[in-house]
């Protein structure tokens, strides 16, 4: 009779479910905005009112235009009683890491890091960087205004939040988004939607095969800029076989010779479509104490390499850049 018992007691228990219940489990916490800088605003805004954070860390490389403004700057400002710190950029636009470790040790207050995945590239030290932030009890962002086809291309989330500028990567006027990773952060309450518009909706593309197109792109483009020898006219910002992940955005090349801005101008006009991202900074960074960041902004020239571009246009392209860099 216990045996009996036992047995139907056993047989009652479930051990693995037959199939998946738990609707939370690998939820991804995604609101949507219509640009990236609303999804920044937002999230910042949030966490200061939450007092989570009283200060901010900022790359020493952050852009302003006469038409757009400050895409991070603005509405940072925006957010009064929030104190805002620049860690330094090397030549290379990779963080200074001795200089973003120094202004964490020395801060004991509430803070969050913003790391900016320039161009689609992931910072060589993120992860790095990461574990001081999370030892030192600060939150990390990743801004990935640039870098939504390198997010979903990897498996290598160390971010507690991130952020995208969805119609700067899609055929869309406007969309962005925020991912929130971080358990704690989910708890707070955001002002977007959690339904994305059906007009300007990145999933209803194939992810995988624009990241493919933008990837090859690159590579070949890469490949006709080297067989070009032009080291002494222009060369590529990033080294290809450190990409790791990285799904680029644009082409980033430093202008060697001749003057970017007249180069930039001269290349639009004759139908090439390049842009010269960051091509001004804020005012804060223009001193000696960022000298390395202000020389850099003045050199960076960006090709296009989105998913509509023909390839066999590239030759002709950087011919005339050749003889413009002249």
């Amino acid at each position: 009779m216990h045996v009996y018992k036992w047995k139907c007691d056993w047989a009652n228990k479930v051990i693995i479910e037959k199939k998946q219940s738990y609707v939370n489990q690998y939820r991804i916490e995604e609101y949507y905005y219509e640009s990236g800088r609303e999804a920044m605003f937002d999230l910042i805004k949030t966490m200061f009112a939450a007092r989570m954070i009283d200060k901010i860390l900022l790359p020493a490389y952050v852009g302003w235009s006469s038409k757009e403004g400050s895409g991070i700057f603005d509405p940072l400002s925006k957010i009064h009683g929030i104190y805002v710190e620049y860690y330094k950029m090397t030549d290379k636009l990779e963080v200074d890491y001795r200089s973003l470790v120094n202004k964490m040790e020395r801060y004991n207050g509430r803070f969050v890091v913003l790391l900016v995945n320039y161009f689609g590239f992931v910072d060589p030290n993120a992860l790095k960087i990461s574990e001081v932030v999370k030892k030192k009890s600060g939150w990390l962002v990743e801004d990935n205004a640039h870098g939504f086809f390198t997010y979903h291309n990897t498996t290598k989330f160390f971010s507690d939040a991130t952020f995208f500028s969805i119609h700067k990567m899609f055929p869309f006027k406007k969309g962005g988004s925020l991912v929130i990773r971080n358990e704690c952060l989910k708890k707070l309450q955001y002002r977007g939607s959690i339904d994305c518009d059906k007009e300007f909706n990145p999933w209803r593309y194939s992810i995988s095969e624009i990241a493919e197109r933008r990837l090859q792109n690159y590579i070949d483009l890469n490949k006709i800029i080297t067989q070009a020898q032009c080291e002494d006219k222009f060369i590529p910002l990033k080294c290809i076989k450190d990409m790791g992940d990285a799904i680029p955005q644009t082409f980033p090349l430093r202008i060697q010779k001749g003057n970017r801005d007249e180069i930039y101008d001269k290349m639009n006009k004759s139908g090439y479509g390049v842009v010269s991202l960051y091509h001004t900074l804020i005012e804060p960074l223009r001193c000696e104490e960022y000298e390395t960041s202000v020389a850099l902004s003045k050199t960076i020239l960006n090709l296009p390499i989105h998913q509509d571009v023909k390839i066999e246009k590239y030759p002709d392209m950087i011919n005339l850049l050749l003889e413009l860099c002249e």
